[in-house]
C-alpha cells in the first residue's frame, strides 16, 4: 500500500512542475523544456487506449449526433470501412521502385477507420477486419527505412491498432505487434538517431512526419521497452523543434501551403498524441512561429479556397483538420472557423476531423481579418480586395529562396485572381521531379522548376540556363505597405540572378480598381530578357500588341502594357525555351499559353503592366 501510495505521490509532484509549465504557456512565452530520457516517461498512462481518450470518444459520439458536417463525415467513413469487408489487406509494392508510402498510407486510413468504428459502435468485425490489415503488414521484411516517411506513417498505423484495439487483443495479437513497432519501426528510427545526419537534423517536413510516426509508436508501447522509447521521445522532442523554429516568426512555411499541411500534420498528431499518453507536450504547442502557421493556409487560399500554389505545392483547396486543433489549442476563432466554413463548402473531411471538431466559432467572419499578409522569411506576400468568395482582386507574390527543399526558380513570380477567376497561375508541382531515381534528370532541368515556368524574368536565357540558383538565391520584400484603399510591396530579386541584373518589382493593389507590377532592371552589360505570365485565359492582342484582353469563364480582364513605349506583347506556348533541356517524360502544360514581352538588347529598361477587369 505504501508503495502504491509513494508512485501516486510523485507522479501527482511530476504533474504539478508540468502543470507550472503549462502556466508560463498560457502567459503567451515559449517555454519548451525538453525532458532528458529519465524523466520524460514519469507521467505515461498506464491503461489502453492512452493515445486517445474514452473522453474523446464519448464526445465524437455526441458530435455526430449533433452536428450535421461531423455526421456527413462518419456516414463516410462507415461507408468505406463497409467496403473494406470484402477486400484484401494491404500488401507490400514499391509502385516507383522506391517508396512503399502509398501502402503506409493506405494502411494507416483503413487501420484508423476501423479502429474508430470498434470504439464508435463496438461491433468486433471491425475490429477483426482491422487485424487481418495489421497482421498483414506486420509480416511484411520492412517498413522501408531506406525512405523513412513510408516506415514512419506504418509505425503511427500499427501503434493507432495496437492501442485503440488494446482491449479486443489478445496477448499473442499484442506481441506480433509490439515486435513489429519494435522492429520494423523503432530500431531504425534509433539507427537514424545515432548518426550525425538524417531527417533529423533538417529542418524540413520529414522530420515532423518522421519523429511524429515514430515517437506514437513509441507512446503506444513504452511500458514493454522503457529505455527505446525514452530515446526516442526525448531525442523527437528535441529534434522537431528545428523545422517547428521555422515557422518563426510568423508562421510562414516555406515549403509551400500543401506542405506545410503534411509537416504540421504530424506536427499535431505528434503534441496531441503526448498531450494523451503523458498529459503534456512539454511546451512544444507554445511555439509562437508554429501557433501562428495556421494562417498560412488561410492567406494563401484564393476563389474556393484554392490554393496559391507555388513551387511543389499541389493545386488543392486549403484548410486541414488540424485547423481544429489549433483552433482549440489556441483559442482562436479564425482556425476553427475557417475548418467549419471550409467544410461546409464541401471540403472533404477525415476523421481527424471527428476527433479535433471545434464548431464554436462557425459563425466566424473572415472579412474580419487583415485583408493583405507578409510571411517574412518564407517571403511571401498575398492582397485582396476582399475576404467574400470570388470577388475583387486576389493575388499572392513570391519571394524567398530557390536553394530550399522544394524550391522552384519562381521569385518574383505571382498568382491572380479577379472576380472568382484565377487570370495569372503557377503549375505547381511536376510528379517526373520526384521520379529522377528512374528518368536522371536534374531538378533543375524541367520547365516548371525553371524560372521560364513562372511568372516572373528570364534573363540570357542561353548563357545562364533560364535563372539557375545561386549560392544566396533569394528574394526578399523590402517594403509592404497595407492601407484600407490599397496594398504595396517591392520585391527584390537581385540576388537570383549571378549579379547580372538588378531586379526589383513594386506590386500595388489599388483595391476594386487595379493591380499594378512596375519592373526596375539594370542589367551590367546588354542582355536578352523575357518577362512572362502564364494565363488559362483565351488571349486576343489589340492597340499594337500593346493591350491584351483575356478571356475565361465568360468574363474578362485586360492587361495593359504602359511602358516602355517601345515594348510589346507576344503570346507563346507554355513549353521549354529552345535552350532549355529536353524532357519527353515532363508534364505537359496543355491549355496553358503565357504572355511575354521580349527585349534582344537590353540594358536598364523599366516594364509597368495594369491589370483590370474587362469590358
Amino acid at each position: 500500500m505504501k508503495k502504491y501510495y509513494r508512485r501516486i505521490n510523485t507522479r501527482l509532484i511530476w504533474g504539478f512542475l508540468l502543470m507550472v509549465a503549462h502556466v508560463q504557456v498560457a502567459v503567451g512565452q515559449e517555454s519548451v523544456q525538453t525532458p532528458t530520457k529519465h524523466e520524460v516517461l514519469n507521467t505515461l498512462k498506464e491503461q489502453h487506449p492512452r493515445l486517445i481518450s474514452a473522453e474523446r470518444v464519448e464526445k465524437i459520439m455526441r458530435v455526430i449526433q449533433d452536428n450535421d458536417l461531423a455526421k456527413e463525415i462518419w456516414l463516410s467513413n462507415l461507408e468505406f470501412v463497409e467496403e473494406l469487408m470484402d477486400k484484401k489487406p494491404v500488401i507490400y509494392e514499391k509502385p516507383d521502385g522506391r517508396r512503399l508510402l502509398s501502402v503506409s498510407r493506405e494502411a494507416l486510413e483503413r487501420i484508423r477507420s476501423l479502429a474508430l468504428s470498434y470504439l464508435i459502435l463496438g461491433d468486433k468485425k471491425y475490429a477483426e477486419r482491422a487485424w487481418h490489415e495489421l497482421e498483414a503488414v506486420a509480416s511484411f521484411s520492412d517498413w522501408n527505412p531506406s525512405h523513412f516517411l513510408d516506415c514512419a506513417e506504418m509505425t503511427h498505423a500499427v501503434a493507432i491498432g495496437y492501442d485503440w484495439l488494446y482491449d479486443f487483443w489478445n496477448a499473442g495479437q499484442r506481441k506480433i505487434l509490439e515486435d513489429a513497432i519494435l522492429q520494423k519501426g523503432l530500431r531504425p528510427a534509433m539507427e537514424v538517431y545515432s548518426t550525425e545526419e538524417g531527417w533529423h537534423t533538417g529542418n524540413i517536413n520529414w522530420n515532423q512526419v518522421c519523429n511524429g510516426g515514430i515517437s506514437i509508436g513509441a507512446l503506444a508501447i513504452a511500458e514493454h521497452i522503457p529505455d527505446v522509447a525514452s530515446e526516442i521521445l526525448s531525442t523527437a522532442i528535441e529534434s522537431v523543434l528545428l523545422p517547428m523554429k521555422d515557422y518563426e516568426p510568423d508562421g510562414g512555411g516555406y515549403e509551400g501551403p500543401t506542405y506545410w499541411d503534411y509537416g504540421s500534420r504530424y506536427n499535431v498528431l505528434f503534441m496531441d498524441a503526448l498531450d494523451n499518453s503523458l498529459g503534456t507536450d512539454f511546451g512544444l504547442s507554445s511555439m509562437e512561429g508554429f501557433r501562428r502557421s495556421g494562417d498560412f493556409q488561410i492567406h494563401l487560399s484564393g476563389t474556393d479556397l484554392w490554393c496559391f500554389n507555388f513551387s511543389d505545392s499541389d493545386l488543392k483547396r486549403m484548410s486541414t483538420a488540424q485547423h481544429y486543433w489549433m483552433g482549440k489549442k489556441y483559442d482562436e476563432q479564425r482556425y476553427s472557423g475557417f475548418r467549419y466554413m471550409a467544410l461546409k463548402r464541401g471540403v472533404e473531411g477525415n476523421l481527424m476531423d471527428l476527433l479535433w471538431f471545434d464548431d464554436r466559432f462557425k459563425d466566424f467572419d473572415l472579412n474580419s481579418m487583415s485583408l493583405d499578409k507578409h510571411f517574412r522569411v518564407a517571403e511571401i506576400i498575398t492582397m485582396r480586395d476582399s475576404w467574400d468568395n470570388g470577388k475583387g482582386f486576389v493575388v499572392a507574390m513570391k519571394g524567398g529562396s530557390s536553394t530550399r527543399v522544394h524550391s522552384h526558380m519562381d521569385l518574383g513570380s505571382f498568382i491572380l485572381e479577379y472576380d472568382g477567376v484565377r487570370w495569372f497561375t503557377d503549375f505547381g508541382k511536376d510528379a517526373q521531379t520526384y521520379q529522377r531515381h528512374i528518368n536522371k534528370a536534374g531538378r533543375w532541368d524541367f520547365y516548371r522548376t525553371r524560372a521560364e515556368g513562372h511568372n516572373t524574368l528570364v534573363v540570357n536565357p542561353e548563357f545562364r540556363g533560364s535563372q539557375k540558383r545561386t549560392a544566396n538565391g533569394i528574394a526578399e520584400f523590402i517594403k509592404f505597405k497595407s492601407e484600407k484603399e490599397s496594398a504595396m510591396a517591392v520585391l527584390d530579386v537581385s540576388k537570383s540572378y549571378y549579379n547580372d541584373v538588378l531586379f526589383k518589382r513594386t506590386f500595388t493593389l489599388n483595391r476594386g480598381i487595379e493591380f499594378r507590377i512596375a519592373d526596375e532592371i539594370e542589367c551590367k552589360e546588354p542582355s536578352e530578357l523575357f518577362l512572362f505570365y502564364h494565363t488559362e485565359a483565351e488571349i486576343e492582342l489589340t492597340k499594337n500588341n500593346r493591350q491584351a484582353i483575356l478571356k475565361q469563364d465568360g468574363k474578362s480582364i485586360v492587361v495593359d502594357l504602359v511602358k516602355p513605349l517601345e515594348a510589346k506583347f507576344e503570346v507563346l506556348p507554355a513549353e521549354p525555351m529552345p535552350e532549355s533541356p529536353i524532357l519527353p517524360f515532363q508534364e505537359k502544360n496543355e491549355g496553358t499559353r503565357k504572355l511575354s514581352i521580349h527585349f534582344v538588347y537590353a540594358e536598364d529598361v523599366d516594364v509597368e503592366i495594369t491589370i483590370k477587369k474587362g469590358f
